[in-house]
This record gives structure tokens, C-alpha cells and sequence, in this order.
């Protein structure tokens, strides 16, 4: 018996990747979506709050990314990155990159 032909491999490979899965952030344990965008060029790792926010309430810093969360129904759903021109017409629910919590800082031992 022989296995899966490699493209196929490849191509199941990468759909489990882009499809969303809910895990505890490694780094603070906080509950957070997963997965990689779509993008055939330059896909990306992306960890986002799992609770959508209102897309006028979207943080103007530079160090947050504001998300889409497409698909549902008939559709496995998947992350993809919400640039000006998506923005102007997206109905999907708005997610924005999983930032830990400051961590206290332990005071002098001695």
C-alpha cells in the first residue's frame, strides 16, 4: 500500500494551518485564536483575542493588528489581516492581535 502523493500531503498540510484553531497563549495562558493567513506569498502566524471588538474602537499604534475572521457555515473560517481596502466593505467580525498582559516585576532579592 502506497501513501498520499506529496501534493496532496502539501495541500492538506496547509489547510489545517490556515483553519482557526482556539489555544492557551504560551506565554500568559490566555485564551486565543490560531492560525496562519491565507496568503500564498507571505503567510503569517497569527495569534488574536478570541472576543471581536468594534471596528471604530481599533487601536491607532502601529504594534496592534486588526483581523477578519471569514468563513463559518458551510466554510472552515480563517484569519486574514483587515488592510484599508478590505476594510471599507468587511461585514466579518473584527479581531485584534493577543497581546500578554504586563507581568509584574520581581523586586530586589537582596
Amino acid at each position: 500500500m502506497t501513501g498520499l502523493p506529496r501534493h496532496l500531503i502539501a495541500e492538506r498540510a496547509a489547510r489545517a494551518a490556515e483553519t482557526v484553531r482556539r489555544q492557551p497563549c504560551p506565554r500568559c495562558g490566555a485564551d486565543t485564536l490560531t492560525a496562519r493567513t491565507p496568503d500564498r506569498v507571505a503567510a503569517i502566524d497569527v495569534r488574536a483575542d478570541p472576543t471581536p471588538i468594534d471596528p471604530a474602537t481599533i487601536p491607532a499604534s502601529r504594534d496592534r493588528l486588526a483581523w477578519c475572521l471569514t468563513g463559518g457555515g458551510h466554510t472552515p473560517h480563517r484569519i486574514r489581516w483587515r488592510d484599508r481596502w478590505h476594510a471599507q466593505v468587511c461585514t466579518h467580525p473584527v479581531l485584534i492581535d493577543h497581546q500578554c498582559p504586563p507581568q509584574p516585576v520581581q523586586g530586589v532579592l537582596l
